[in-house]
């Protein structure tokens, strides 16, 4: 078996504002797991899987305050990294929702790529590909 990323997990203070950014991107996403922890380390929380049948993002209630910038010098996640078969429909449909381009990647033969911040400031990387070469997808060369 080859070895992947099945997910990433991420607390917010409101769960379900990043899971309707991350369904509307992505709309063949869903919750495909929830709950709820009584006692979270001294506080509840609701949890919950939001992605497909092969990855996804844990998504956690419960925090507190903003993500850093990520302009800023810290240690921890940047931005998640989703591919998507058509960035300019990502565009489009986060538009319809209130959300705007944060920035664009650097022009590519091979990808497009457009970063969003969500509302806790939390970053989002989308990727088109337009070659299935992994020698092309790859190219950091341009």
């Amino acid at each position: 078996m080859k070895n992947y990323v099945e997910h990433a997990n991420i607390s917010v203070v409101d769960a379900r504002k990043t899971i309707e950014f991350l369904v509307t991107a992505i709309p063949d996403w869903k919750v495909r797991g929830e709950g709820k922890v009584d006692d979270w380390f001294g506080r509840p929380i609701e949890w919950f899987h939001v992605g497909d049948e092969h990855s996804y993002i844990a998504i956690s209630d419960g925090g507190e305050g903003n993500a850093n910038h990520w302009t800023t010098h810290f240690t921890g996640v940047k931005h998640l990294g989703i591919v998507v078969p058509d960035v300019e429909r990502v565009i489009s449909r986060l538009a319809e929702i209130g959300y705007h381009l944060d920035h664009r990647g650097p022009e590519h033969p091979h990808r497009k790529n457009v970063y969003y911040l969500e509302d806790h400031g939390m970053q989002f990387e989308f990727i088109e590909y337009f070659s299935e070469d992994n020698r092309k997808r790859n190219d950091y060369t341009q």
